[in-house]
């Protein structure tokens, strides 16, 4: 991708300059489709799950094509956290073991990894993002099943909840190598906060996801005046959950247990700690 940089090409953008990128950033808005297309293998999985019936070994087959999906399905089918006593060595055991709702919410979480969460020159801010976003759909899954509430929803919604920044991030990275030139980190990241919410709504319309999903994925922050107030709540704590997860020193326990936001979804204080409690399993499925 692109060309190496030599430390002699490279051109420090200063704040002055910086509508350059800002143009950039809003052209590429204008053609989403050229920035993030929806994966092939995320339309034929939706047609394929579409059917009243899903073959377990047509839906093997469609996963097999790719490489590093079927690698995963069968790390999280595997992992200890949800391992039959028989260890699974097919791809077609492990679809039918973890179910169809199970494989879809997989093979989102790994084309975005592939298509959005990639940033050359960022790949540690990039790396950042993915994981609170993989952490908090697998948090809000767990926070779901315990209310009983948007069990098909919350892993998606908290799974896009920071593809914009993400979207943004990868773009203006691209934007460095084009130009040659190395933003001052300021600069990137309010420009990265700025497009955020335009990148997220773009990539969850062209991945043609349901609009409870897209406004609880926007809204996550603002949670209490979203339309989807209760789903949006749940991709907000899911957050809070997956930031204790990846950084305990900095978010501790008692302030993600405090927080007003468990209280709205009617999640009483000895729930949220037996919760909290599964961080270790959640960790599993995760692979962290």
């Amino acid at each position: 991708m692109g060309w190496p940089v030599s430390l002699e090409s490279v051109v420090v953008l200063s704040s002055l300059n910086s509508q350059a990128a800002r143009e950039y950033l809003s052209q590429s808005a204008g053609s989403p489709q050229s920035i993030a297309p929806l994966p092939r293998v995320c339309v034929q999985l939706a047609e394929l799950t579409a059917q009243e019936v899903t073959d377990s070994a047509q839906l093997a087959k469609l996963i097999q094509s790719d490489p590093a999906l079927a690698g995963e399905i069968m790390r999280v089918a595997n992992s200890p956290a949800l391992r039959p006593r028989v260890a699974i060595v097919s791809l077609q055991q492990a679809v039918s073991w973890l179910g169809v709702a199970e494989v879809r919410n997989i093979t989102m979480a790994v084309m975005l990894r592939g298509e959005v969460f990639v940033a050359h020159g960022h790949e540690p801010e990039a790396e950042e993002l993915w994981r609170e976003a993989w952490l908090a759909g697998l948090w809000a899954k767990e926070i779901a099943r315990e209310r009983r509430k948007h069990v098909e929803s919350a892993f998606l919604a908290a799974l896009m909840h920071r593809t914009g920044a993400a979207l943004a991030l990868k773009i203006l990275s691209r934007f460095e190598l084009e130009h040659r030139t190395v933003m001052d980190t300021r600069t990137f990241g309010d420009l990265v906060v700025e497009f955020e919410p335009v990148f997220g709504r773009l990539l969850m319309n062209g991945w043609l996801l349901p609009k409870d999903v897209q406004d609880a994925a926007s809204d996550w922050r603002n949670y209490r005046e979203s339309s989807q107030s209760d789903l949006a709540g749940t991709v907000h704590a899911a957050h809070l959950l997956a930031a204790h997860t990846m950084h305990p020193q900095l978010l501790d326990e008692d302030v993600v247990i405090d927080s007003p936001v468990f209280e709205q979804l009617g999640v009483f204080p000895d729930d949220r700690r037996r919760m909290l409690a599964k961080i270790d399993h959640v960790r599993g499925q995760a692979g962290i």
